[in-house]
């Protein structure tokens, strides 16, 4: 039904102006099941039509095309010619740098050695980042701006990323516990309210210990579920 009716959060899922629009699995995403975790555990609900709403979902429709949308030229979020992606002050990635790495390892990326690493962005694909994310969190990984503190054309926020450890991640045991964390973004936005800069920052730390917290698995008992819809943000 989501994927027939759109969705409450996202835009540009359906419509004619997806008419041509080349999605990586065939068809437009269903959210259901992250709705529900978001509605359910949100620490804000915002006002229909104010700022913070504005801002949560735009945030939430460039993570759907990115994380959907095989062409940078079907995004609707973005300006493609300017934009541009960086986390904790690296250096800032196109956006089809970005769509080649995925969200997961373009937010991931460390200049740690790999074998310091809890997770290795450097040797997951796309593909391989969003079941490794899958598995760990099958209820979903929510998303939701907790404070906005200036408007456009930069618009600067505060965010909490959160979801469930109910599933495997590289080879430790689910917890079961909720695993969260909360970070600030820069976001530049040109006269349409296309994103055309985006700069966050956040502790890797806080999200990595809570997934590396439980006790190894042996090979044969771990498993990695894999989803068509999409389950974060």
């Amino acid at each position: 039904m989501d994927s027939i009716m759109g969705d409450e959060y996202r835009s540009h899922l359906v419509g004619e102006g997806e008419a041509n629009t080349q999605w990586r699995h065939g068809s437009p995403p269903t959210y259901h099941v992250v709705n529900r975790l978001f509605e359910s555990e949100r620490i804000k609900e915002w006002p229909k039509g104010s700022l913070e709403e504005m801002v949560q979902n735009a945030i939430k429709t460039w993570e759907m095309e990115l994380s959907h949308k095989t062409r940078i030229g079907d995004f609707k979020s973005i300006n493609p010619a300017k934009f541009k992606y960086s986390v904790n002050g690296r250096k800032g990635l196109t956006g089809e740098e970005v769509l080649t790495l995925g969200s997961y390892n373009a937010l991931l990326q460390s200049s740690l050695p790999p074998e310091l690493r809890g997770y290795d962005a450097d040797a997951e694909s796309f593909e391989s980042s969003h079941d490794v994310f899958r598995s760990a969190f099958p209820r979903g990984f929510a998303w939701e701006v907790v404070n906005v503190y200036s408007g456009p054309p930069v618009i600067t926020f505060k965010f909490r990323h959160w979801g469930h450890m109910e599933g495997t991640f590289k080879g430790h045991e689910a917890t079961g516990e909720m695993v969260e964390f909360y970070g600030v973004t820069i976001l530049k936005v040109d006269e349409q309210l296309k994103a055309e800069e985006v700069e966050i920052y956040y502790d890797p730390g806080e999200l990595l210990g809570g997934l590396l917290k439980g006790p190894r698995l042996s090979s044969n008992r771990e498993a990695c579920p894999y989803f068509k819809s999409e389950y974060i943000v």
